[in-house]
């Protein structure tokens, strides 16, 4: 079989232009891009470029590089995987202006399958000191768009657009609420934005923003958690997976690794997959981005839902996945499925697994015209066949009368298991008395020991988790 040549974009964020490789060679066999031309930057220029196949950011770290021209010297630059199929380039100092630089791809580069690029990819660019850093003319809404994309990508203290024929309508920062929702993983650093408007046409806008640390501990925190993203799919899932088997491997994965942080003062972390992936610890917004960036590392298509949901006391803001299984959506919420028990022991739950838009909208709202329809069953946990565990890898044993459940405790406590976990489906209370039937089995039987009870409800199902744990 031949080698395929990956399809190479530079997207230059800062002019929203696109430039594909032209059948333009140079020394060394390397493919121009740009016929050759030497563009002109600002001097904290990102370039991002996406390939046609996810990159393996270890080979990327060394196989993508930025050179001075007159004197062939390495120039020292950060490379974030944005996505699984694309890099930011941005140089550790600020490029200097005057001096011509030449950004080269080898072709030692390969893909996360093996693949090697076919040709090494050269891009000539310098630094011109007319050009005034942060400012970006702005013709219509798209570029607009693009602009504070760009910014918010990169961490960008500033942003200085030259609108023309200015619309306060059109242009105004409510633009950054859909960055955000295209674009989930922005949410993870960002938290806030001002603006002020000089002028008439065309009206300067001047966009400062702030972020929860520095655009230094920013790009190194990035790094770690797409490391991280990496090397826990390439730990628990394989190329002989289904997509739904990756995506339970992944949502149990979260569950079973992290905890619901309750603190009084939430750190800025508990808010992003960096709190859930690399602390152990977030709250729903952080579950969401993590299962996102997971999922999103596996192939599967997904985004984030941002809505509200009812936990007993009132309707709270709330952030869960919809995910898109053999064609269809299912909703995903794994922090729902990350119960607090009744003592505050660790349990995992799938009754947000793969669920439709009606069961989700028993306790959860949210504008659904911005969302897929999910209302297929097919992959929801209760039709894939897969025996239920707890958090001890125990399996959870299914009950639908009293009868078997009654047996079933009795057998575990006579044979003084550890552990011992039952779903009763169709849960009645007044059936179903677990303190009770606890108390008459140990007195019957005689059997000494202590032990606990914790519990949890499946609001869709109507069933009821009990895991009795001795002690």
């Amino acid at each position: 079989m031949s080698k395929k040549l990956y399809k190479i974009v530079l997207t230059l964020l800062m002019l929203s232009v696109l430039f594909y490789g032209r059948n333009c060679y140079a020394a060394e066999n390397y493919k121009v891009w740009n016929n050759g031309a030497i563009a002109s930057v600002d001097k904290s220029k990102t370039w991002t470029i996406t390939f046609n196949r996810n990159v393996d950011v270890n080979l990327a770290e060394s196989s993508i590089k930025v050179y001075e021209q007159d004197n062939n010297q390495p120039v020292q630059i950060n490379i974030v995987n944005t996505e699984p199929n694309s890099v930011k380039i941005s140089p550790q100092n600020s490029y200097v202006p005057g001096k011509n630089y030449v950004l080269v791809v080898d072709d030692n580069l390969k893909s996360t399958n093996g693949q090697q690029l076919g040709q090494g990819v050269k891009y000539n660019f310098t630094v011109n000191e007319d050009v005034s850093e942060n400012e970006v003319s702005v013709q219509n809404y798209t570029q607009y768009y693009n602009a504070l994309k760009e910014a918010l990508s990169n961490y960008k203290d500033t942003l200085v657009l030259n609108i023309s024929n200015y619309d306060k309508n059109t242009y105004d920062l409510n633009v950054i609420d859909d960055v955000l929702d295209d674009n989930p993983n922005l949410r993870d650093w960002y938290l806030s934005a001002g603006a002020n408007l000089q002028g008439t046409n065309p009206v300067k806008m001047s966009i400062n923003f702030k972020y929860s640390d520095t655009k230094q501990n920013l790009i190194k925190k990035e790094s770690e958690l797409q490391d991280k993203a990496s090397e826990i799919v390439n730990n628990i899932t394989n190329s002989g997976m289904k997509d739904y088997q990756k995506e339970l491997a992944l949502h149990d994965y979260v569950v079973n690794n992290a905890d619901y942080d309750r603190s009084v003062n939430l750190p800025d972390d508990s808010y992003t997959a960096y709190g859930i992936l690399i602390n152990g610890v977030g709250v729903c917004q952080g579950y969401a981005d993590a299962m996102d960036r997971l999922l999103t590392a596996a192939g599967i298509e997904c985004q984030m839902v941002i809505g509200k949901a009812n936990d007993g006391d009132g309707w709270v803001d709330h952030a869960w996945n919809i995910v898109k299984i053999q064609g269809k959506y299912y909703e995903l919420d794994s922090t729902w499925d990350d119960p607090v028990t009744s003592d505050g022991s660790h349990l995992i739950s799938h009754s947000y697994f793969n669920i439709t838009d009606n069961q989700l909208a028993k306790n959860h709202i949210w504008d659904k015209s911005k969302y897929p329809q999910c209302n297929s069953t097919d992959y929801s946990f209760d039709n894939l066949n897969v025996v239920e565990k707890d958090a001890y890898g125990n399996d959870i044993k299914a009950v639908n009368n009293y009868n078997d459940f009654y047996n079933l405790l009795k057998n575990s406590l006579i044979k003084k298991q550890q552990y011992m976990s039952i779903k009763i489906l169709n849960y009645n209370s007044e059936i179903y008395d677990v303190p009770k039937a606890l108390r008459q089995i140990i007195d019957q039987y005689k059997i000494s020991g202590d032990y606990n009870i914790s519990n949890y409800s499946d609001e869709i199902t109507g069933a009821e988790y009990f895991t009795i744990s001795r002690t």
